[in-house]
């Protein structure tokens, strides 16, 4: 069976059809636009076009009807939403087995009672409300406030140092926008992959820590190694997400505290990251796949520590917010990490996309200043 995989022009969908394709799998995959960098990916064996809503499940339809069966692999969540809104075409199945478990994951307000019972520990709630019902409440701290469930109005987490910092971000959401307020953790951002099967055994591991993330304050990896696996916190994380019912791959997202790792966030599908794992010997995509085809499974003897991840696209963004554009921090961002090391588009057996993605970048960020 095919692996089809949406949102061709990510970062982490392209390394997952590299990771797919290098293990032999059949890869089809789905872009919103011709330039997305996934479609001209050696590894992708069929490629259509589907940017809105209609295009995309025709799309659908023409990759199941011509080369299915296939699984079809979401690359972000607003895709896992429109998959799950309607019935896929014949011949396509998703690669979560129980959709409560997965909507259990996906549910931020529900992660610290998850965390709590498998003996993690989670940022404390302050409260959980509308973005109406905000709009006069003051913090009593800093804090974090994020989407209480994927794909509303507030895209990602963001800090609020200060209760006009707070006000300043409720005042741009509608009112009945779902929030969760945390307490604002300190520390490194640590990541755990899993692939886990319908047992809940875990088929897949992987450990990586992040040294700089865009945004600062609350983002994702920009510069990151990768680490030896934290076995208590593997098998409680294995733990915990085999009693919600999930199989398949999930990203934990961990802040190192002083009290040790609290949870902050659950991925179900491909991230952005992903090419650190597969360059350590970690075929996360490929374990996925072939835990719901019947494939050859990856074993569980470790992997490579100390090599480095760096998204070049990010490191540009920290130094283009710095108040000091020419200082040598700045001038540190744009330096590679020292090798070995993984890039977050590049591959050498595979240099077509990354020369795509870069014209996709060019062409979307000369769009958005025209708009202006």
């Amino acid at each position: 069976m095919k692996a089809l995989v949406t949102d061709a022009e990510l970062r982490s969908v392209l390394a997952a059809i590299r990771g797919l394709g290098r293990a032999g799998h059949g890869v089809l995959a789905l872009g919103s636009r011709r330039r997305s960098a996934g479609l001209w990916s050696r590894y992708a064996d069929a490629r259509a076009v589907g940017g809105d809503e209609a295009s995309f499940r025709h799309a659908l339809g023409q990759l199941a009807a011509s080369h299915g069966p296939a699984v079809v692999y979401p690359g972000q969540e607003s895709t896992i939403d429109a998959l799950l809104a309607e019935p896929l075409p014949p011949h396509l199945r998703l690669p979560y087995s129980d959709l409560g478990a997965l909507a259990t994951v996906r549910d931020k307000r529900r992660l610290a009672s998850l965390a709590g019972d498998a003996g993690l520990a989670a940022p404390g709630t302050l409260v959980e409300a509308t973005a109406g019902d905000l709009r006069d409440w003051s913090p009593p701290r800093p804090c974090v406030i994020k989407p209480a469930q994927p794909n509303g109005a507030l895209a990602t987490a963001q800090v609020a140092a200060s209760a006009q910092e707070l006000q300043g971000l409720v005042a741009g959401l509608p009112a009945d926008e779902q929030v969760l307020v945390q307490e604002r953790a300190r520390g490194p951002l640590i990541a755990l992959a899993l692939v886990l099967d319908c047992d809940g055994n875990a088929l897949a591991r992987f450990q990586q820590v992040a040294s700089r993330t865009w945004p600062t304050d609350a983002g994702i990896s920009t510069v990151a190694r990768s680490v030896p696996l934290d076995e208590r916190l593997a098998e409680r994380a294995t733990h915990m997400l085999a009693t919600a019912g999930f199989a398949g791959l999930a990203q934990l997202q961990f802040v190192e505290t002083a009290g040790g790792p609290a949870l902050i966030d659950v991925n179900p599908r491909f991230y952005g990251s992903l090419p650190l794992a597969l360059a350590c010997g970690v075929n996360l995509p490929a374990a996925w796949h072939a835990s719901l085809t019947g494939g050859p499974l990856p074993g569980l003897d470790g992997y490579r520590v100390g090599v480095s991840y760096h998204w070049l696209e990010g490191e540009v963004l920290i130094a283009r917010k710095s108040a000091r554009p020419f200082s040598g921090t700045v001038r540190a961002l744009l330096r590679p990490p020292a090798r070995p090391r993984a890039g977050a588009v590049w591959a050498g057996d595979d240099p077509v996309p990354s020369g795509a993605f870069g014209v996709d970048l060019t062409v979307t960020v000369a769009g958005r200043r025209l708009r202006r």
